[in-house]
């Protein structure tokens, strides 16, 4: 590094402030600044952006929760103050004053935009280096290339970065438009993820059980975005497994989930985990390991996507059994991570944990020291932008 950069991390945290979505904001916000920055934690709502009320469960027009969710969990990882929350919704600014938030916007040397949901004002587009993170490959691409104000966004920007890891490449068939897309691992912050002590409990992930319209069609496929109709195929897996605990913290799975509890599947609400950032973590912390299937749009393209939440899972030295979208094109497999195609290759991989969990989590955190450390990824993802 020559010199600190003054940085302003654009994302949704208080919006939408469960466990994995604000872990994965602090892992920037935290890791820049644990690289010498100096950082400042942005977010702005539009009016139909109303934020998650984590403890009643749905949207409203009081963010009081989310804030103080944001505010501890920034403090405890050296960013105390050093966010600020702009939201038409409640016609406030919290976290810095407007002056403060004026200064640091003119001073910025860097505007780091995690996910492309701030609404880009002027102040914004006039900081000198401006970087952007698709963090939802492959239906990002087909926004891009189907609208214009989705691709007019991205290109604001110099650089756009990816989690469809082999996007880029421009194998997949994913239209990739006039964007030079990069792309771009999610950085976890080890320290912030000790080994969980022991094997661990049962294998599990957290997640949403459904999402609507969010399908797309590439060359002429349909391809799903939901989870659900995954699950379905794997439904009897527990019963293939004895004397494994198979298990699942989803949001939304209403009476789905009572047929799952029957079919030897540990169910849990993810709401009640992931509304406590802590408890998010010590949830993967004692699991056994991760298993989860992904979405059909990165794995039948191979996008490459990979999971932040499956990184923390690595990080916390938890093996991962995870649906094949790809990854071992750029990340080692067979010993800490599986991947998997069909029931078959999922309870083959299970198998592969169960004969010596242990050794599977030692690796599964050189993986992470490898591959994942903010440190690592962040400072590429800087040299990338040309500043460093």
């Amino acid at each position: 590094m020559t010199k600190p950069l003054r940085i302003v991390v654009a994302g949704y945290a208080v919006g939408f402030p469960l466990g994995g979505q604000v872990w994965m904001m602090l892992h920037f916000a935290a890791g820049l600044a644990r690289l010498g920055h100096d950082v400042l934690f942005l977010e702005e709502t539009a009016d139909w952006a109303y934020p998650f009320d984590p403890v009643l469960g749905y949207a409203g027009t009081d963010s009081t929760r989310g804030r103080a969710i944001v505010d501890k969990l920034f403090a405890a990882h050296g960013l105390a103050g050093r966010w600020a929350y702009r939201s038409d919704i409640e016609g406030r600014l919290y976290g810095l004053d407007q002056a403060s938030l004026d200064r640091k916007l003119a001073e910025a040397d860097f505007f780091l935009n995690i996910s492309g949901v701030i609404p880009l004002r002027e102040e914004y587009t006039r900081i000198p280096a401006r970087a952007v993170i698709d963090t939802d490959p492959v239906f990002t691409q087909v926004k891009v290339a189907s609208e214009a104000w989705s691709h007019d966004y991205f290109a604001a920007h110099q650089t756009c970065f990816t989690y469809g890891y082999n996007l880029p490449a421009g194998t997949t068939g994913v239209p990739l438009s006039d964007i030079d897309w990069k792309p771009l691992l999610p950085p976890v912050i080890l320290d912030c993820w000790p080994t969980g002590e022991g094997p661990g409990a049962g294998y599990t992930t957290i997640g949403t059980w459904e999402a609507k319209d969010r399908d797309v069609e590439v060359a002429g496929r349909h391809l799903s975005w939901r989870k659900n109709v995954k699950y379905e195929a794997i439904l009897d897996l527990p019963g293939r497994l004895p004397g494994v605990d198979l298990g699942m913290a989803m949001s939304g799975m209403k009476e789905n989930a009572d047929r799952y509890r029957a079919a030897g599947w540990d169910v849990r609400d993810a709401l009640e985990i992931s509304r406590d950032p802590d408890r998010y973590r010590d949830y993967i912390r004692a699991s056994r390991g991760e298993f989860t299937i992904a979405k059909d749009q990165n794995v039948v393209l191979k996008s490459g996507w990979f999971s932040d939440r499956t990184a923390a899972f690595l990080a916390a030295g938890r093996p991962a059994v995870v649906e094949d979208t790809g990854f071992g094109a750029y990340l080692p497999t067979g010993e800490g991570l599986f991947p998997f195609q069909g029931p078959d290759a999922a309870v083959a991989a299970i198998a592969q944990v169960e004969a010596d969990p242990l050794r599977a989590g030692r690796a599964a955190r050189a993986i992470a020291e490898e591959y994942f450390d903010s440190d690592k990824v962040l400072a590429g993802l800087l040299r990338q932008c040309g500043l460093a």
